[in-house]
């Protein structure tokens, strides 16, 4: 009897522990934020790739991530029995008790990439962002000074700095004045954008500044920067196009960056290791003149050097140089994070590139 209660408590242990191990739901836990930090990861690395490359004069290239798709196996067996001799005369027994637990997890995950590339790639890189769209997350939430910075080229013909050639052209100082008390005046709720549908023809968008909202000073500034944009003083409601040729009293002209522009912009701010710019690997960035620079801060500044930095936001090796941002540099940071937003809408329906199906083991 004793050996029977002993079999069937190896059989209840053989079948505990053959069901204790299960994939599905728990899964989900670890497999859906293991890969969101995975991808955030990669394309933060890729997008400061393609900000140095561009330093360099290389083509920025973008590889996006289609699909992700993990499969998982599990297979597990018991056993348990008795094994025995018996020896009649001097009716002893000579039992032996065997268990065993085999088991067997795999898990295949598949990477679906997709290589942007294609006419409507190109266009994507080339063509300025829509008023709209930069307005759109202005009205979000998004600081205006900053955003405009890194999004808009000119406003009324007044234009934001550029890095073209190797040659660092100024702020305007009108432009830089705009962003300022644009910024200021959204702080305090005293600008909306507008857009509206009217029933013939195409959509209308407007920004509609309220200076009762503001102080004393901030509501003089706002008069000097309608009168140096060429505004009409009476109005305070103002209609946004892409590009006229007429000075309209009653419109701002917003001319927008497309996302190579705001690559390059941010290139500017990528310090070369001196061995490379004396071996020209990188061209020299001719600065501005301090008479010229405004009081903006880099949009983004890069760090280089030989060794990977034990903390950084995010790095990459180009060349036999590490690059990084550093984690306490939140400037450079939201510069980033507003160039990755600007980015996904490259994204396209563009099958041109196809895709690379990656099964990873």
């Amino acid at each position: 009897m004793k050996i029977r209660h002993l079999l069937i408590t190896m059989l209840i242990a053989v079948g505990a522990l053959s069901g204790c191990t299960k994939i599905g739901a728990d899964m989900v836990h670890r497999d859906r934020f293991d890969y969101t930090t995975a991808v955030a990861d990669s394309w933060n690395e890729q997008v400061l790739l393609n900000i140095v490359r561009l330093r360099y004069n290389a083509w920025p290239v973008f590889v996006g991530i289609d699909q992700i798709v993990t499969a998982y196996t599990l297979e597990h067996s018991g056993t348990a029995k008795i094994t025995g001799r018996r020896f009649s005369a001097e009716n002893l027994t000579n039992d032996q008790l065997e268990a065993g637990w085999v088991g067997k997890f795999s898990e295949r995950p598949t990477v679906l990439y997709k290589p942007m590339s294609g006419k409507k790639y190109v266009n994507a890189l080339l063509t300025p962002a829509k008023p709209t769209s930069i307005l759109g997350l202005v009205e979000s939430g998004w600081p205006a000074d900053h955003l405009g910075r890194i999004a808009i080229r000119s406003v009324n013909e007044f234009y934001n700095n550029s890095a073209e050639f190797g040659v660092m052209h100024r702020t305007d100082p009108t432009f830089a004045r705009f962003l300022t008390i644009f910024k200021q005046m959204q702080s305090k709720d005293a600008v909306k954008i507008r857009l509206t549908h009217p029933k013939e023809g195409v959509e209308q968008l407007s920004l509609v500044f309220i200076p009762e909202r503001v102080g004393p000073e901030l509501r003089a500034e706002f008069e000097d920067i309608k009168e140096a944009l060429g505004l009409e003083a009476e109005k305070n409601t103002f209609v946004v196009v892409r590009d006229s040729l007429d000075n309209n009293p009653g419109e701002i002209r917003i001319e927008g960056r497309s996302i190579l522009q705001v690559l390059v912009a941010l290139a500017a701010g990528v310090e070369i290791p001196p061995e490379h710019e004396a071996s020209g690997k990188a061209p020299p960035l001719q600065p501005i003149p301090e008479e010229e620079q405004t009081n903006f801060q880099p949009l983004m500044i890069v760090k280089s050097g030989a060794e990977k930095p034990e903390r950084a936001f995010v790095s990459v090796r180009y060349d036999d140089m590490w690059f990084w941002i550093e984690d306490s540099d939140h400037l450079s940071k939201r510069s980033l994070l507003y160039a990755l937003a600007l980015i996904t809408l490259l994204d396209t329906d563009d099958k041109a590139g196809g895709s690379v199906v990656i099964p990873v083991n």
